[in-house]
């Protein structure tokens, strides 16, 4: 995809990392406006919430929220699977293909998808304090348990001896 900026057009590679997301046009359509049918817009960006904030400055007066995020390594890619697994939800609008009318089923599968083809970045942020606080509690009671079988061990055993008997 490519973008007119100071009289030039820039080729725009989105085969890179990035996210995937799936915004929300709040109240568009529907059996029962926006109950059983909703419009969804499934796209890339390397910045949903910009993103989304230039929906709100140019689309049409429509209230959008970001539902879901997730990061990938191949944006394109993904997107394009994506848009290839629920083509038959695609809406065909004047300047967009990637708004799809899901119903509940659908956008379960759509959220399944996603979980699919998200990539995991992991962070120590990730592991929750009590976890950490739990492992060292446990790692210190293996290790006292194992400094005393050492100890008994090593000490030397004053036992009676036992006197032997012939019959």
């Amino acid at each position: 995809m490519a973008h007119f900026n100071n009289n030039h057009w820039i080729e725009r590679d989105d085969n890179q990392p990035g996210y995937i997301y799936l915004i929300e046009a709040i109240g568009v359509n529907g059996w029962f406006p926006g109950c059983v049918i909703k419009r969804f817009k499934i796209g890339l960006s390397r910045n949903p919430e910009a993103r989304l904030n230039t929906f709100h400055a140019n689309q049409p007066p429509v209230d959008m929220r970001i539902v879901r995020t997730i990061y990938v390594e191949d944006m394109k890619e993904v997107e394009t699977a994506l848009h290839n697994e629920f083509k038959h939800c695609n809406v065909k609008l004047l300047k967009s293909r990637e708004f799809f009318d899901l119903n509940p089923i659908d956008l379960t599968r759509v959220h399944w998808a996603m979980t699919r083809h998200e990539t995991r970045v992991w962070s120590f942020a990730d592991i929750p304090k009590r976890a950490v606080a739990g492992g060292l509690v446990a790692l210190l009671g293996v290790g006292l348990l194992i400094g005393y079988s050492v100890r008994e061990n090593a000490a030397p055993q004053n036992h009676p001896q036992i006197e032997k008997r012939e019959f």
